[in-house]
């Protein structure tokens, strides 16, 4: 039987906090970490795509790394106060739904007017909800403030971080990019609809039980001769259910018996009057109350979800833990007759791919093919890079000399070179100095600042290597 190999795991928020804490330790990558990666994770690795590489490689090291550091993981007191606010808004809300509603069924001798009852029970909190969502998009149109739920949930996190630091990595992990914003609003959002929700499904456990001990009376009033507009309403709220329920949908005689004349001495009608309207109340609490609550739920907890899969993880920091775990290897693999790299002599200052063959086989596991220089003053030179770049190699390789970094220049280079070659090829920036006419490894400071100018391009497809004609 052959064994399938199992699932990689999501990202969570949990996990963002836990890796961005096991960043800021210090103690990150050992010998271990590398041996792990290589044994365990990289296999796993040969069927992603390079845009989610990186992503799904740090999932599985984080994985790893909570099995074996035995240690208290923000991500417990996380969850632990994710639940309590969820449990809090769902209790309190409830609760204030049930004193709402006991307040209108027994404040006015049990009888209650119908369309205060809608307005209050279902109308207010849509409302509340909708202008609540407008003023904070209005609000944080231009800021990256984190929800104020996201806040209160983390404060004990940032009580029990070992250092200020970490809580710092994590407010900037959390706001630099765009996909963990889209997930804590999205998670903060959801955490809102479980408010909505307690109160909805209070306000019918609350309805209920008044019904069941008083005698509760249904009416409504208005100084117009509105009956039309009345019957309407009723018929609109009451189609997901009318045709499954009729006798929760008061008809026109029920509700021109309900309606209250002053000066009439008339009291609301009983019998099946009155129980077409608690039954059609009910239904409108639990259809247009609870049900687009957990329809709601489950649509931020799915946004939530898709945010975070699109975890891309280019930030310097991130880039440079990838490069201690993983170096810098092709995303996968490639048949012998497709293990190919096209070379770009960047500035043309005489690089050739055969010159550093050694290198580009045992590091990126490439085998140079056609050398063709970019950005030089030579027109057929540069038709040429451009005929090749527009076969589409299977890699492409960047020669630059340590000391030649113009950052724009290298920037329209890099998109002249993706617009070519698409964004899911892999393209490695290999920077070489010179000895004695040889190449030779890079200096620090100079392959220091093409490492930042690299990381800063964010592109998942895009490494970096410094030449060593040891590796």
């Amino acid at each position: 039987m052959k064994r399938t190999a199992p699932k990689r795991p999501a990202w969570r928020l949990a996990d963002l906090l836990d890796f961005e804490a096991l960043l800021a330790s210090g103690d990150t990558v050992a010998e271990r970490d590398r041996t792990v990666f290589v044994r365990d994770i990289r296999p796993r690795l040969k069927d992603v795509t390079e845009a989610s590489r990186r992503s799904a490689g740090l999932r599985l090291w984080l994985a790893h790394r909570r099995e074996t550091d035995q240690r208290p993981w923000p991500s417990q007191t996380w969850i632990l106060m994710i639940g309590l606010l969820r449990w809090g808004l769902l209790l309190g809300s409830a609760a204030a739904s049930v004193a709402l509603v006991w307040g209108l069924c027994l404040g006015s001798g049990q009888r209650v007017h119908v369309v205060i009852f809608v307005g209050l029970t279902l109308v207010l909190p849509w409302a509340s909800w909708v202008l609540f969502g407008l003023g904070r998009r209005i609000a944080l149109a231009r800021s990256h403030a984190l929800p104020w739920l996201i806040r209160l949930a983390m404060r004990p996190l940032a009580q029990r971080a070992e250092a200020r630091e970490t809580h710092q990595r994590w407010l900037q992990a959390l706001t630099d990019s765009r996909a963990p914003r889209r997930a804590l609003v999205a998670r903060a959002a959801g955490l809102m609809q479980w408010g909505g929700l307690g109160f909805s499904i209070g306000a019918v456990c609350a309805f209920l039980l008044t019904i069941m001990v008083f005698d509760v009376r249904f009416y409504w009033e208005a100084t117009p001769d509105n009956e039309a507009l009345m019957q309407t309403t009723v018929a609109t709220l009451a189609l997901p259910w009318a045709e499954l329920w009729p006798a929760a949908v008061p008809d026109g005689s029920a509700i021109q018996a309900s309606r209250l004349r002053p000066g009439t001495g008339q009291r609301p009608p009983d019998g099946e009057i009155a129980g077409a309207w608690w039954r059609f109340l009910v239904m409108a609490l639990l259809v247009w109350g609870a049900l687009p609550r957990l329809i709601l739920i489950g649509l931020y907890s799915l946004r939530r979800r898709r945010a975070l899969a699109g975890l891309d993880f280019q930030a310097p920091r991130h880039r440079t833990l990838w490069r201690q775990l993983a170096g810098v290897t092709r995303g996968a693999v490639a048949d012998a007759n497709a293990d190919g790299a096209l070379v770009l002599d960047v500035g043309g200052h005489g690089i050739d791919g055969e010159a550093v063959r050694g290198f580009l086989l045992r590091r990126l596991r490439v085998n140079p093919q056609a050398t063709h220089r970019v950005s030089v003053l030579d027109a057929d030179a540069e038709a040429a890079a451009d005929a090749a770049l527009a076969d589409k190699p299977k890699h492409v390789v960047l020669m630059a000399t340590d000391w030649a970094l113009s950052p724009r220049q290298a920037a329209r280079l890099h998109e002249r070179v993706r617009s070519a070659i698409g964004r899911a090829t892999p393209a490695t920036w290999v920077i070489v100095g010179e000895a004695e006419g040889a190449p030779a490894p890079p200096a620090p400071e100079h392959l220091a600042r093409w490492t930042a100018f690299i990381d800063n391009l964010r592109d998942p497809a895009t490494e970096i290597a410094g030449y060593d004609p040891a590796a």
